[in-house]
């Protein structure tokens, strides 16, 4: 597969798809997949998100929607041959920008004839339209290349087909994490083909249109905190806020419901600090006096979350660890190395964007090659395909429940640690609780929390 044929998918990408994907699941908790119904079938798509987290948007957006999916990045990393070749393989085509230079503009109406090919050929198309990541939950100002690029192959079929922009909303729990959750919603497409009229009066007017629209719709799929200024307050807020969002109802999906109660208080939240400009940097004081507590005393806010346990419901939960803890140091001995390569490879990356993708690129070389040399070796000596096969998948398992394992053991720490601070230092557990009833009270008197 080559430019010429990007849109065809050989037999070598269908192999690397299967396995990334594989990986994909297991480098998260949970993946949670909202509003798949708005993507309809037989018709031309682009798909375009929000972008927070390096390369694993991109994957977040090829995996939901489960098959192939061609990209747009920009065309400077294609400069050399064999990256270039690499990149067409992967299904990515290169957009040239005019920082690249006037006379290379030109070259994406090859591009745009290459995008027209593959739209016709069901294969859809997957674009970043905020052009940089960016650390916090925003939306950045969108480029006006996705709208361009959506006219100009419409153009190059004479306007005689539609063309669906499907906004997708991309949230994380921790970005840089693995093991953590990934929320991916669609929303309603926009059909390209409702601006065709106004693009053939004045262009720049229907490409700035069509851009607002489309990033207006993707907000509403995603965390978008517009007080940037206080935005690690907010996130605080958020935590806090968890335990007073009520519970989910019957049926409904967990992460769900958080999200909906995130944007929610933020919505409410933008509206009460509109009205009294006091109010955040008096909840900022506030978070910052009760977090500075939680962080001498090695604790978090949600084992402050109702209700806390108690010492039986601790010595079982630590009894229960303790004889799982072959299972666990079993399956972290096996798979120590391949886990912590990247870990060390990654260590001095200023960038935390790039963490969990240069993680999750890293773990899936070495997880590969360590388990085709342990198959390999097993196969050797044990002369048996069942057991070899046996062994790898339960060391698989194991390695993913020491990882899970581990966190739960922390938490229990915590538990633990809160439990002797509340019978050994009472003052010091009176001050921590105090701090935070001064952030529910301010929270209170705004009418954001019962």
């Amino acid at each position: 597969m080559g430019l010429n044929n990007i849109e065809r998918t050989p037999v070598w990408y269908r192999l690397l798809y299967a396995l990334a994907n594989l990986f994909f699941r297991l480098f998260y908790r949970r993946i949670i997949i909202t509003g798949k119904h708005h993507v309809p079938k037989g018709v031309q798509l682009i798909f375009a998100s929000n972008h927070q987290n390096a390369l694993m948007d991109a994957l977040a957006m090829l995996f939901a929607y489960g098959k192939p999916v061609v990209f747009l990045a920009r065309a400077d990393i294609f400069k050399k041959q064999h990256i270039a070749r690499l990149l067409y393989f992967l299904k990515i085509l290169p957009v040239f920008r005019p920082r690249d230079g006037a006379e290379t503009m030109n070259q994406n109406y090859e591009t745009f004839a290459r995008t027209s090919r593959v739209l016709k050929a069901g294969v859809p198309i997957a674009i970043l339209p905020e052009g940089t990541h960016s650390p916090i939950k925003k939306l950045q100002p969108l480029k006006k290349g996705i709208c361009r690029m959506a006219f100009l192959t419409a153009e190059s079929q004479d306007f005689k087909s539609d063309i669906l922009i499907v906004p997708v909303g991309i949230d994380y729990t921790h970005y840089s994490r693995a093991g953590t959750e990934l929320l991916v919603n669609y929303g309603e497409p926009i059909h390209v083909a409702d601006y065709y009229p106004l693009y053939r009066e004045n262009p720049q007017k229907a490409i700035l249109q069509l851009r607002d629209r489309l990033a207006e719709a993707i907000k509403t799929l995603m965390i978008h905190v517009e007080q940037e200024k206080y935005y690690h307050t907010i996130q605080q807020l958020l935590l806090i806020n968890r335990e007073n969002g009520g519970k989910p109802e019957p049926g409904e999906n967990k992460r769900c419901h958080h999200f909906a109660a995130d944007r929610d208080f933020i919505s409410r939240l933008d509206r009460a600090a509109a009205a009294d400009p006091g109010l955040m940097p008096a909840l900022e004081q506030s978070c910052h006096n009760y977090f500075s507590l939680l962080n001498h005393y090695k604790l978090r806010d949600r084992l402050f979350h109702r209700p806390q346990a108690g010492l039986l419901k601790i010595m079982l939960q630590a009894l229960l660890s303790l004889l799982l803890m072959p299972v666990h140091l079993a399956g972290m001995i096996f798979n120590y190395l391949p886990y912590k390569l990247p870990v060390h490879f990654t260590k001095k990356v200023k960038d935390k964007q790039f963490l969990s993708s240069l993680h999750y690129g890293l773990g899936l070389v070495f997880f590969f090659f360590w388990y085709l040399i342990a198959g390999i070796v097993l196969g050797v000596t044990t002369g048996s395909f069942m057991i070899t096969v046996s062994a790898l998948v339960f060391m698989s398992a194991a390695g993913i429940f020491a990882f899970y394992h581990y966190i739960r053991l922390k938490m229990l720490i915590g538990r633990f640690r809160l439990l002797m601070l509340k019978n050994t230092g009472y003052e010091e557990y009176r001050h921590i609780t105090a701090a935070k009833e001064a952030i529910i009270q301010l929270l209170k008197n705004k009418g954001l929390v019962r």
